[in-house]
């Protein structure tokens, strides 16, 4: 019983610290049914090759899953991604001792320091869009969010690509079109 109880507060320290974050919007107008094939429009915003192949694999495991073949020479649809980049300011505050307050009989004063750290941490979007190629028109926008962490093994940054195609991908076709 020990063992499950720490298996299951370790899964949901590890849900918690999860900072990926996705969202999506589509076109409700469009016949996602329609949709048969796709290929990649390459904007050049991923300037990376290799994340872009990550990220041209991950998306080809994902319409593959949905029944989506790839055609870049007459495509019912175009993948286009994008990539943005900011920073989070995080900071830190550390307290070695007690305070300023009201206690039993009355006021307590106690002494005590505190130390604060101020931390710049990168955080990455990327936006995949889904445009239909006979109307060119976009008919699907996906979002994914995460703080990035530079010294992340290639196998690392892989699994964390994958898993936000993944997640953003749930919402491929669109609920309301399947």
């Amino acid at each position: 019983m020990k063992r499950v109880l720490v298996t299951a507060i370790s899964v949901l320290a590890a849900i918690a610290c999860s900072t990926l974050q996705v969202s999506y919007d589509y076109d409700r107008s469009a016949d996602f049914s329609k949709f048969k094939t796709w290929s990649l429009k390459d904007d050049g915003s991923i300037r990376n090759p290799l994340i872009l192949r990550r990220f041209e694999n991950a998306v080809n495991d994902e319409m593959t899953k949905r029944g989506i073949t790839r055609n870049n020479d007459n495509p019912d649809i175009w993948v286009a991604a994008h990539t943005r980049m900011s920073s989070e300011t995080r900071i830190q505050t550390f307290d070695s001792g007690w305070g300023y307050g009201w206690g039993w009989r009355g006021g307590y004063a106690g002494g005590g320091t505190s130390t604060s750290t101020v931390q710049q941490i990168p955080v990455g979007t990327l936006i995949v869009d889904i445009v239909d190629s006979n109307r060119k028109e976009l008919v699907w926008r996906g979002t994914a969010t995460d703080t990035l962490s530079p010294t992340s093994s290639p196998e690392e940054k892989d699994k964390k690509l994958s898993e936000a195609i993944s997640k953003m991908f749930a919402n491929f076709p669109p609920p309301s079109a399947r």
